[in-house]
């Protein structure tokens, strides 16, 4: 579980270190933090393995949810 909650952490960073056009912040840390919570604890174990934690924060901000 300990793994999840890092991997989680580490797709949050990747959120908030994302940059629009101008080297402006994306998102705010709390929309970053929604946006991050959209996935469960299950579904993150079960991408893991084949996805980096920069992936997931992009295919989540692609998804547009």
């Amino acid at each position: 579980m300990e793994e999840t909650a890092t991997y989680r952490a580490q797709i949050l960073q990747a959120l908030c270190d994302m940059k629009d056009a101008d080297g402006n912040p994306r998102l705010t840390e709390v929309q970053a933090r929604k946006l991050s919570d959209e996935l469960s604890d299950e579904e993150l174990t079960d991408g893991m393995l084949f996805n980096t934690p920069e992936e997931v924060a992009q295919l989540l901000m692609e998804s547009g949810l």
